[in-house]
């Protein structure tokens, strides 16, 4: 079941938020870094942007406990290549026993028709070019738009930027 994140979603959005960077992201991300992930830190981001009326951010549960989560809104960009995109998908972590269901793709696709109410009709997304789960975009549609070094945990790493001119466009 997908349906709307509320404020009361915020420590189970938390918990999925570490545990997938813990599953994702090890072996790319230093260790160290993964290791001061703090679901406390992470429940007060979540309590903020559930907060603002500016994200949409989904949830999707399985057997009433939520395994996944999306995030999106405007695009915050506003120079470069990206910028003429009007929406962006922030974040999607699904936990690592709800992956290849099917799920990823369903809150996308709630994601994108929640953004076309809205009236935005483009969206970017920025992953980690080590990432696997970046192939989950291209099957979606994604065209590689950019990409830039980014730092984590003392790391240097390369971030690629998908983008969808038209969101009706992407492929189910």
């Amino acid at each position: 079941m997908i349906r709307k994140a509320t404020l009361a979603d915020a420590a189970a959005i938390a918990s999925v938020h570490v545990e997938s960077w813990k599953t994702t992201y090890g072996g790319i991300v230093p260790a160290t870094y993964l290791e001061t992930l703090s679901l406390e830190e992470k429940q007060a981001l979540w309590e903020k942007v559930l907060s603002q009326s500016d994200h949409s951010v989904f949830v999707v549960q399985e057997n009433e406990r939520v395994v996944g989560f999306v995030s999106g809104g405007s695009n915050r960009m506003t120079d470069g290549p990206t910028a003429k995109y009007d929406g962006e998908l922030y974040a999607i972590y699904l936990l690592k026993e709800a992956q290849g269901k099917g799920l990823g793709h369903q809150l996308v696709q709630t994601l994108v028709s929640d953004l076309k109410q809205k009236g935005i009709h483009s969206m970017v997304v920025w992953v980690l070019a080590d990432n696997p789960s970046r192939h989950f975009y291209e099957r979606l549609g994604g065209e590689k738009i950019a990409e830039e070094e980014v730092e984590i945990g003392g790391k240097a790493l390369w971030e690629w930027c998908y983008g969808w001119q038209d969101i009706k466009t992407m492929k189910s």
